[in-house]
């Protein structure tokens, strides 16, 4: 499903684009919520997710002339800053060396719809939050995102299979943190 441009999506890219500073402020103000709440998700530091949310801005600033009306803004400003995030990792080398995991012995069964709805989203994102760091960034990237493994493949220079693994064994942990939610609160 292609998303609808935003006329004053064009406009404020092209404000931005020409150094317009009210036009940066709004940009500031519109997106860096859900901007950092992007990193957060990904690295799970608030400090370092403010750090990041504020060179995404950066980024999206020096590049905003790029944009392209083939999607609303908020998407492009989203992937440039899962891209810059992506960026920082590999160069902090997080993914030279993915563990082997073997603290699942069952896989439990994913919980039902019906149990889901009754699990808070903040819990949800707290389950996130808690993943090892390389078992986040591919949840994200494959379930939120909607990259596919051969993209977090390419972005991550890690095998196809390994994301497919550990999206895997995320997913299995994520279903354990929510049965004992569940069996906590339920």
């Amino acid at each position: 499903m292609k998303e609808s441009v935003n006329i004053e999506d064009l406009e404020l890219a092209r404000l931005c684009a020409r150094g317009d500073e009210n036009a940066r402020k709004e940009m500031y103000i519109r997106y860096a919520g859900s901007l950092y709440a992007i990193c957060i998700r990904y690295v799970g530091d608030r400090e370092l997710a403010r750090d990041l949310m504020h060179d995404s801005i950066i980024k999206i600033f020096d590049t905003i002339g790029r944009y392209k009306p083939s999607g609303t803004l908020k998407s492009w400003v989203s992937k440039v800053t899962v891209n810059l995030i992506i960026d920082h990792m590999r160069l902090s080398r997080r993914f030279d060396h993915v563990p082997l995991d073997s603290t699942l012995e069952r896989i439990p069964a994913e919980p039902s719809a019906e149990e889901m709805k009754s699990v808070p989203k903040s819990e949800i994102m707290r389950l996130v939050g808690q993943l090892p760091e390389t078992k986040r960034v591919i949840f994200n990237l494959f379930c939120i995102e909607g990259y596919s493994h051969k993209d977090i493949s390419d972005m991550l220079g890690i095998k196809e299979k390994t994301s497919s693994s550990l999206l895997f064994k995320a997913r299995a942990q994520l279903a354990e943190g929510v049965r004992e939610y569940l069996r906590i609160n339920g």
